[in-house]
């Protein structure tokens, strides 16, 4: 090995700002082309590019603007489904309070989903703890248009996140305007069987109540009161299976909120602008304005459009969903 190259080795960090040990890491490069780097990454890869990168997890006095520079500042949403499946499913509850506490998320972020976070068991979520700006939390751990019903059930807990939920909706005003929950959760036997042994059933009902005094809240179309009657926007009862746990009147993606029976004065009848069901496949509650939605015309049930679950009848042209298909004898 040359004498040059061998310098080049065992040359002292201290000139990079590392410890002097000799060896170079990564975090002891200049600030500047790391956050070059980070510029060419997904907001969810950046604060995690921060993370591994072992800067203090609070900011200091020499840390701060280069780990804010790095991560970024732009932190109303964080989607985990924007980095790599394969990365997002290897994530654990460690690397999300990381990320969390990274970009304060207590005091800047607005929505968060854990979209293929499926190894975690919730406690990383702490840093959230008490959050007043928080407005969207989706805990379902799949995209929109996928189905929530996965082969193994994930460590997700009631037991480790609801509190840190309670801690959000317990203060009086908050900013919390939907919450998705896990299909795991929502199907649970124990809420029908012992309801008032079930931790998410009665958190159910708490946040039914909390909703209903936070704030008055009308129909963006018509401006009626929602919900309707004081009924609760939460769905508790187990009639509906497949409504049960969700959020009722709030489009999941936009959040905007609207009656079942919108009047519309220059219409014959009246037409809708939100579901009163869950698509049958992805589960989920939109308004028409976000996603198109059609009903299968044997079994009633409705389903997205870009969830693709429907299929037209070759000799009478009706649309049926994939379940009713083998059942169907036309």
């Amino acid at each position: 090995m040359s004498s040059k190259r061998r310098k080049i080795l065992t040359a002292d960090s201290s000139h990079w700002g590392g410890s002097g040990s000799g060896i170079i890491r990564l975090s002891d490069l200049p600030v500047e082309p790391l956050t070059h780097v980070a510029s060419y990454l997904s907001p969810p890869s950046r604060a995690l590019f921060h993370v591994a990168l072992n800067f203090d997890a609070k900011p200091s006095a020499d840390s701060s603007s280069g780990s804010s520079a790095i991560a970024g500042n732009d932190w109303d949403a964080l989607d985990f489904g924007d980095i790599e499946k394969d990365l997002a499913v290897q994530l654990t509850d460690e690397d999300i309070s990381g990320v969390l506490v990274c970009i304060d998320a207590v005091n800047n972020l607005k929505k968060l989903s854990l979209t293929n976070c499926i190894n975690i068991t919730g406690v990383g979520l702490e840093p959230l703890r008490g959050s007043i700006i928080i407005e969207r939390i989706d805990l379902c751990l799949v995209g929109y248009h996928e189905s929530p019903e996965l082969d193994l059930e994930p460590p997700l807990s009631c037991t480790e996140v609801l509190p840190i939920l309670v801690s959000i909706i317990e203060r009086g005003f908050f900013a919390l305007k939907h919450l998705h929950f896990p299909w795991s959760w929502r199907q649970d036997e124990r809420n029908i069987e012992y309801p008032w042994e079930s931790e998410f059933h009665n958190f159910l009902l708490q946040y039914n109540d909390e909703l209903l005094h936070n704030e008055d809240v009308s129909c963006l179309r018509c401006d009626c009161n929602l919900p309707p009657d004081r009924t609760g926007w939460m769905v508790t009862s187990h009639g509906t299976p497949l409504a049960y746990g969700s959020q009722s009147f709030t489009c999941c993606k936009c959040m905007n909120h609207y009656c079942t029976n919108c009047p519309d004065e220059e219409a014959e009848v009246d037409e809708k602008l939100i579901s009163s069901l869950p698509c049958r496949k992805c589960k989920r509650i939109y308004c028409f304005n976000c996603q198109e939605m059609e009903t299968c015309e044997s079994c009633a049930q409705n389903c997205c459009v870009d969830c693709g679950d429907f299929k037209q009848c070759y000799h009478c042209q009706e649309k049926i969903c994939y379940s009713c298909v083998s059942e169907e004898d036309c």
